[in-house]
């Protein structure tokens, strides 16, 4: 339900291809960071807490924070670079920093930098690509050699221009096996090699050399089919019969391809909504458009690089998708702050004889946007604490319940997959494994029980066959445990009374006892109390229209509910109304749970529960039984 944040996280937990086409390396980079981290942490002992695991989301997302770190250092250099001078050999570093400190606060990056997704890092390959191939042509340029000496580079020379150019290669190679997007930047880069060092194509040994250096990351995509043979349950939907065939239609990205061919409608505006409205929302029209401007006063051929790459980001976003596509418009809003520089740099040396507010008078207003643009990202950035951050909470109580080793769990969707989070990602429980209904029905075929929700119970039941003798009975309060040809382990009540209630329906025991601890991060208000009444029926079924009460009691009174009367849960039959005595033994008790929302933890005085078994009639209720638990007889 997460998309592809999600995807990531599982991807890089797993050890699995993220999706289409993988991203090989940036996956296998991450499975290697979080799992080292993790383990660190634990060794260490620096979480604190029940379950002693770290929490995975803050591990995950510091991935994405790695790459952003690299991403702003790589900027931070390039404006160092473009604004040296004889006063500033080193650059002007205090305007280096406030830009790359503006650029980090935009939202887009913010937020990329802070969650689980790869834009990120398809900045920092970006920057990087800007960055050698500065460093290259400088030394192209220093070294002042013949293209055929050039390339004959020492081999104890790590700075010579040909082992920056294979470095560049691989760079812009390294999107074949990461982003696609990041090769827009390619062709300018290439035609901009070949303007300053046309022998290149005249030397087998360069050419061959750079295009190995280009086609190496692809050789990541073995670790794509390796895993995915090892995994065919994650190959997602399609018919596919060997993993061969799986591997090329992944790589395929049939997904992307059907959103590109989507994207140009004819008549539709460029301007609403994406490419470049985006970029002025968050850099500022003035800002965006001194962007522009600036970037003719860099060099011309670094000036032909980011407006030809602009232009390439420009085109795809309007024939595809108008500007959805945030890992093109991500990497051209460092592109264009390079033009700023330019122009603030430009000012700062002409006004070298005037007094210090005036030179640095550019620096206070990138300082003054820094404040506009952090107050106007921070509400939606800040992915900290969220109100609607609950996708977890009702799963981590389901969890924390006493569920069987290797059980098969059954849920509806959100709970599904929040429970499958917790198991994957989590490892809170890593036995459990929460199946479909196709596959629960193959374990029911084997005697082997499988635990539904209680909401999702009736669902599942009704999903298998029908002429199935199936039977159900609390697990817990949370959970229904389904079983065919036979009940399996009974379980034992804390306390047993065997109070006859009526012909037929005897309650043979109860338990009481605090609900287990959630997860420490996902707290539930309050406390609850859990309730287990253990029924023998000596009848087909329930009686017809007996329903029962829970009501806890404190200091021998019914405890008022917030909003009004008592605290109470009501079920109109056993088992949240779902039991099921088909081929039920004779004297085998019925589980019956009950979770009831206590006003703080376990009150001092709590001394037990109140349970009613009543009818409806035309004037009211009719009380059959009542009866006094106590939590220690």
């Amino acid at each position: 339900m997460g998309g592809d944040l999600i995807t990531h996280q599982y991807a890089q937990v797993q050890a699995r291809p993220s999706n289409a086409p993988g991203y090989p390396l940036y996956t296998m980079g991450g499975w290697l960071w979080f799992h080292s981290l993790r383990t660190l942490i634990q060794k260490l002992g620096l979480y604190v807490g029940a379950p002693a695991l770290p929490n995975p989301i803050p591990l995950l997302s510091s991935y994405s924070m790695l790459w952003a770190l690299v991403a702003l250092w790589l900027f931070y250099r390039i404006l160092c670079h473009i604004t040296r001078s004889p006063q500033r050999p080193a650059g002007h570093w205090p305007l280096a920093w406030l830009l790359a400190a503006f650029y980090a606060v935009t939202y887009f990056f913010w937020y990329y930098a802070t969650t689980t997704e790869q834009y990120t890092s398809a900045i920092a390959q970006t920057l990087g690509i800007v960055y050698v191939y500065l460093l290259w042509s400088e030394q192209n340029t220093a070294e002042g050699r013949r293209s055929t000496e050039l390339l004959v580079a020492p081999h104890h020379n790590p700075h010579s221009a040909f082992r920056r150019l294979l470095l560049l290669a691989f760079l812009c190679g390294l999107s074949l096996a990461h982003m696609l997007t990041v090769a827009l930047i390619v062709p300018p880069v290439i035609l901009l090699v070949l303007w300053q060092a046309p022998a290149l194509l005249r030397s087998p040994r360069a050419v061959i050399s750079n295009i190995s250096a280009a086609l190496a990351p692809l050789l990541s995509y073995s670790y794509v089919y390796v895993r995915g043979a090892l995994h065919p349950e994650w190959w997602g939907n399609g018919q596919w019969h060997t993993a061969r065939e799986w591997f090329w239609a992944f790589l395929s990205t049939a997904q992307g391809r059907e959103e590109l061919n989507r994207g140009f409608t004819p008549g539709r505006a460029f301007w609403g909504g994406g490419f470049p409205e985006l970029i002025w929302h968050e850099l500022s029209l003035p800002l965006l458009i001194l962007g522009l401007i600036g970037i003719a006063r860099l060099e011309r051929k670094l000036a032909f690089l980011l407006y030809s790459t602009l232009t390439l980001y420009g085109l795809f976003c309007w024939a595809y998708r108008y500007g959805n596509w945030f890992q093109v418009i991500l990497p051209a809003y460092p592109l264009i702050l390079l033009g700023v520089a330019a122009l603030a740099n430009q000012w700062h040396m002409r006004q070298a004889k005037n007094s210090r507010w005036v030179r640095n008078f550019p620096l206070l207003l990138i300082l003054l946007a820094i404040i506009w643009r952090a107050n106007a990202s921070w509400p939606a950035a800040n992915s900290h604490h969220r109100a609607d951050d609950t996708a977890l909470d009702h799963a981590a109580a389901l969890i924390t319940q006493p569920l069987p080793t290797g059980a098969a769990l059954f849920a509806a969707v959100d709970d599904a997959l929040a429970l499958q989070y917790l198991i994957d990602i989590w490892q809170i429980r890593p036995d459990l494994q929460v199946i479909s209904s196709d596959k629960a029905a193959g374990w029911l075929a084997q005697n082997r029980p499988v635990f539904a929700t209680w909401q999702a119970a009736a669902t599942l039941r009704a999903e298998l066959p029908a002429t199935w003798a199936i039977s159900m009975q609390s697990a817990g309060p949370d959970w229904i445990v389904l079983q065919s040809g036979g009940l399996g382990r009974e379980q034992p009540p804390a306390f047993v009374i065997d109070r006859a209630i009526m012909p037929g329906i005897v309650l043979h025991g109860y338990t009481i006892a605090p609900s287990p601890s959630a997860m420490p991060v996902l707290t539930k208000a309050g406390a609850t109390l859990d309730v287990t009444l253990f029924w023998q029926i000596q009848l087909d079924d329930w009686p017809e229209g007996l329903s029962i009460s829970i009501r806890p009691t404190l200091h021998g009174a019914l405890i008022p509910a917030p909003t009004g009367g008592v605290i109470q849960q009501d079920t109109a039959r056993p088992a949240h109304g779902l039991l099921a005595l088909d081929h039920w033994p004779a004297g085998h008790s019925v589980a019956d749970a009950y979770q009831l929302p206590l006003p703080a933890p376990l009150p001092e005085g709590a001394d037990g529960v109140a349970v009613i078994l009543y009818r409806h009639k035309d004037n009211g209720f009719e009380n059959v039984a009542e009866l006094n638990l106590p939590l220690s007889p």
